[in-house]
């Protein structure tokens, strides 16, 4: 009787490989792809000024302990002495600004840049209507973009309050009461949406431009544009009365000026913005509010403690929520387990805001993380909720050098150069009564 072999033929050989994956896959489960294995530390941590600090360091992440390049600026939007801006470059939609001149060029005596990083996403290297942030923008009180859907938001009051939260601006017209009728409708009541502010017109629903997207509407011809009276600036919270000036059946790419907005719709059989007349008055109400069901166009309600906003900047998702780790799973959002530079903003149950970045694509210096990762790190610094704003190639985070004034890019951006930016975050040393 011959004794058996003790070499695993072929069928143990494949049974053998395939119980090591399991120990391997066991081994390595995706909560210890993105855990942090050697918290943040930082190198060295200054005080850029009254309110605002910056620290730059780094930590270790993954199964591989990959290094990462973290920068970290702390900001009191309560202080005296600190103004925390959303800011749209060239004081635009169209076009696109890197985030060093955008904040040096706002600079003044009494207001100076100190920190700044990228913010919201756009869609890629447009320049036109489609460079509008995804989410709401609002800098200094004046409502920049609207969005049709929620997003998570940072907005920051009058007071120096932050908060995050998933809102949006929701926009109304209707007839001031001295226009209550209209052709074909005698003592019609009427309330109308407007779906977006400053962005794209490529659906059968109405957007309203200002003077804050561009020189003009740059629609196609084809739609309807009505004119409109817009003397003040547009807010995120309030309601102005306009007045209609002209009416542009089959028009397109209609000029904006100051003092002037125009209400376009793609359709030109749109039920009520091709009814307006010229000299009608109309009530204009905008609102920040929030969603209570997941549709974008969904159940609304108002948004408790946004109604006096004066900045807001938005992202693609939560990496932190109420304390708890929210970053999308990786069906919802693939993008989510990449390892990549990433821009983070966060509030801290003091108030604190929490400007941060990690550069990646840069194998032994930093590879980049994954938004766990980057939840992970937002709640060990003390935020409570954190957002994703752009990253990759756009991550950046600049800051003003106490030892020679100049304002310049304090990580390593991917690309070897900062991006060209749609908008910023960034924080000024503000010298009351200058």
């Amino acid at each position: 009787m011959r004794t058996p072999s003790l070499v695993p033929g072929p069928a143990s050989r494949v049974v053998s490989i395939a119980l090591g994956l399991a120990v391997m896959s066991t081994a390595i489960a995706p909560a210890a792809w993105a855990r942090i294995r050697a918290p943040f530390t930082p190198t060295s941590t200054i005080e850029l000024s009254p309110g605002i600090t910056y620290s730059k360091g780094t930590m270790r992440t993954g199964w591989r302990w990959y290094p990462q390049s973290v920068r970290v600026a702390t900001v009191w939007p309560k202080h005296p002495s600190v103004r925390l801006r959303s800011l749209l470059s060239n004081d635009l939609v169209v076009g696109r600004e890197r985030v060093t001149r955008l904040a040096r060029r706002l600079s003044a005596p009494g207001m100076v840049a100190m920190v700044a990083t990228n913010g919201d996403l756009s869609t890629k290297d447009r320049v036109d209507a489609y460079a509008a942030p995804q989410s709401m923008a609002v800098s200094g009180g004046e409502l920049l973009v609207a969005q049709g859907c929620t997003r998570p938001t940072l907005g920051i009051d009058a007071a120096g309050n932050a908060r995050i939260d998933d809102v949006r601006v929701h926009v109304t017209m209707r007839l001031a009461p001295s226009s209550q009728t209209m052709p074909g409708g005698p003592g019609q009541q009427v309330r109308w949406q407007v779906h977006r502010v400053n962005t794209h017109r490529d659906d059968r629903k109405p957007v309203l431009f200002t003077s804050r997207f561009g020189p003009s509407t740059q629609t196609a011809p084809g739609g309807v544009e009505v004119v409109l009276s817009l003397p003040d600036i547009l807010g995120p919270s309030g309601v102005k009365e306009v007045e209609v000036l002209e009416v542009r059946p089959g028009a397109g790419d209609t000029p904006l000026g100051p003092g002037m907005a125009v209400l376009s719709v793609q359709d030109p059989t749109n039920r009520w913005v091709g009814r307006l007349q010229p000299g009608q008055r109309m009530r204009l109400k905008t609102r920040i509010v929030h969603k209570v069901d997941k549709r974008c166009g969904g159940k609304i309600e108002a948004a408790p403690g946004w109604g006096d906003t004066v900045e807001a900047i938005g992202g693609n998702h939560y990496t932190l929520r109420n304390g708890a780790l929210a970053s999308p799973r990786r069906d919802v959002y693939p993008g989510s387990v990449r390892r990549e530079p990433r821009t983070n903003v966060g509030v801290t149950a003091d108030g604190r805001v929490l400007m941060v970045t990690v550069d990646g694509r840069q194998p032994g210096y930093s590879n980049g993380v994954r938004l766990a990762e980057m939840g992970r790190l937002m709640g060990s610094l003390g935020a409570v909720s954190a957002i994703n704003l752009d990253g990759g190639g756009s991550t950046v985070m600049a800051k003003r050098s106490l030892t020679t004034g100049r304002f310049s890019v304090a990580n390593r951006p991917s690309d070897g150069r900062q991006r060209l930016a749609t908008q910023a975050l960034a924080a000024f040393q503000y010298t009351p009564g200058y």
